[in-house]
């Protein structure tokens, strides 16, 4: 009988097992629905290399992803941005150095921009990520939309659609979808838009992983051993004071406690007996997960790179945007990777990889010119159709939830803790996050 399950073997419920394990607990038993580890962090491999299909970055102030990183001895490269971003919205174009898009606004719209910065920097100043429900303007702000906020307090249309790709490029969903205090809660818990947006300096999608992240996930699971059981999906958990009971269509487990580390929209698929507090079932109820479809696409060589580009492209008219030159170096290919994200993902998700290919491409020859059209691999991946997944990045809250249930997210229940990316103060929807969740949960019960 082990002392521990852990339900899930994403990010977080590796850093649980493996905190649990480092604290002398050896009792531990992690299940696992999937045929891999990793949760929404994927392998893949395009024109030989191997590539993520998943998250995949990894940002100077994540430090507990680097400290794995660095203890794996799993190298890192810069994203490169050295030339010039292709950027376009409202139909202007601009070509800016790095990633400033600042070419895009007339005087107007800067003033704009920086009236909407000094707002969101007020609203920002007093949230506390430990208890983002605790801000003074709690109700009011998680009452309304981003998309409400937009309409009234940012003036001009261009500001407006800025901050609406803002949303799609990080939660996958539509201003119009998500919680102003849940955006507020989420960029603060990035370090700010400075950081949680740019590819620069201390930016969150700073370095990529030489082989990519997906491996540090699996030596992690095969640190695990015999106490990591994959395509073991549970279906119920029964629990009382004296532990729980887990089962999945194949065995049952038997344990003092849980870790539950599984994505938050996914915590209806299991069965609680006795059924958990009503407030937090309905809160898990009415979370939203993103939507978003991966895609990478190889060339021969990094052509863009003749014409002075590094790259990127940020546009409102193009469904494949945002996308970034994310090549390793000592090889010759030329590698971009992108997504179609928020309402362009459901759209495209039953196109079929070949004409989000095409897409794609005509996207890339418009920007990078017609030797885009010439392209010696594709690959993608529908994070909205994974079964275990049921979209990507994270998930997010609607109005009238955060505020009131946000605590229930990693609130204990009886002999159940919770664990998962969403549950994070730090970092919170990535793999940063996840881990620190892990390691959270795993100090409730060696602290308890």
């Amino acid at each position: 009988m082990p002392d521990t399950i852990v339900i899930g073997a994403g990010f977080a419920g590796l850093a649980a097992a493996r905190a649990l394990r480092k604290q002398g607990e050896h009792g531990v038993l992690v299940l696992e629905a999937r045929d891999r580890v990793g949760g929404r962090t994927k392998p893949g491999t395009i024109a030989g290399l191997d590539i993520d299909l998943g998250g995949m970055w990894l940002g100077p102030t994540q430090t507990r992803l680097k400290a794995w990183a660095d203890e794996l001895q799993i190298r890192t490269y810069s994203t490169p941005m050295e030339g010039k971003g292709c950027f376009r919205i409202g139909g202007k174009d601009h070509r800016g150095d790095g990633e400033d898009v600042a070419g895009l606004f007339n005087v107007v719209e800067g003033i704009d921009y920086l009236g909407a910065r000094r707002k969101l920097g007020k609203l920002i100043a007093p949230l506390d990520c430990e208890a983002p429900w605790d801000h003074p303007r709690a109700a009011e702000l998680d009452a309304m939309t981003v998309e409400q906020w937009l309409l009234s307090d940012v003036r001009t249309n261009r500001m407006r659609t800025l901050y609406r790709m803002v949303c799609f490029s990080l939660f996958c969903a539509e201003a119009s979808q998500i919680s102003m205090l849940f955006f507020l809660h989420y960029v603060k818990s990035g370090d700010g838009f400075d950081v949680i947006l740019s590819a620069l300096g201390e930016g969150a999608q700073r370095y990529l992983f030489h082989g990519g992240v997906h491996q540090i996930a699996r030596r992690i699971g095969e640190e695990l051993g015999d106490c990591l059981r994959l395509s073991q999906p549970v279906h119920d958990v029964q629990w009382n004071k004296a532990g729980v009971t887990v089962r999945t269509s194949t065995a049952t487990y038997h344990a003092a406690r849980a870790i539950v580390a599984v994505p938050a929209t996914q915590l209806n698929r299991i069965a609680f007996d006795p059924p958990l507090p009503m407030a937090k079932a309905a809160f898990h109820d009415r979370l939203s997960m993103g939507s978003a479809i991966k895609y990478w696409i190889a060339y021969d060589r990094p052509f863009w790179r003749d014409h002075g580009l590094n790259g990127m492209i940020f546009a409102d008219d193009h469904p494949c945007a945002p996308c970034f030159d994310v090549s390793p170096p000592g090889q010759e290919k030329g590698i971009i990777a992108g997504f179609f994200d928020g309402n362009n993902a459901l759209d495209h998700s039953d196109a079929g990889a070949p004409a989000r290919r095409d897409a794609l491409v005509e996207m890339l020859a418009e920007h990078f010119g017609e030797e885009a059209r010439n392209p010696v691999d594709y690959v993608d991946n529908d994070w909205t159709g994974e079964q275990w997944s049921g979209g990507c990045y994270g998930a997010y809250a609607p109005p009238g939830l955060f505020a009131k249930y946000g605590p229930l997210l990693r609130e204990p229940v009886g002999p159940i803790h919770w664990a998962g990316t969403e549950t994070s103060a730090r970092w919170t929807g990535y793999i940063d996050g996840a881990i620190r969740s892990g390691e959270r949960a795993a100090a409730e019960i060696t602290n308890a």
